[in-house]
């Protein structure tokens, strides 16, 4: 089980590495066969699915987020910690409530994620 305090600065790095814009270190944080799912997909990507399979779709993804979105800003307003998992609730980019649940490997990096917007 993730302590409290690792808890915190995975999130503060991981807060951090997308309001950098830098893609090889947002990527860094996922598995190779990542799953990544979240409406914003859907919209930028137009797949109905919603969801990116491996880290080549997911740098796709993310850098058409970058390029979409001038300005990163992230405010983290709780962190919900499980065994394998922790839930990020934050601000996102457009002002909008999000809560992204990370699933980790045994390694730590993130092998699924599940991303959800208030209406």
């Amino acid at each position: 089980m993730l302590t409290m305090e690792k808890t915190a600065d995975y999130v503060n790095r991981w807060v951090a590495a997308f309001e950098s814009k830098d893609l090889d270190r947002v990527l860094a944080f996922y598995t190779n066969d990542v799953i990544f799912h979240s409406p914003l997909v859907a919209r930028l990507s137009h797949d109905p699915s919603g969801t990116v399979q491996g880290k080549a779709a997911l740098r796709a993804y993310v850098k058409k987020g970058f390029e979409v979105f001038d300005h990163i800003k992230f405010t983290v307003l709780d962190v919900l910690r499980g065994v394998d998992s922790i839930a990020i609730h934050y601000k996102g980019i457009t002002g909008t409530h999000v809560v992204e649940v990370l699933f980790f490997d045994k390694d730590g990096a993130v092998r699924e994620s599940y991303v959800h917007y208030s209406s």
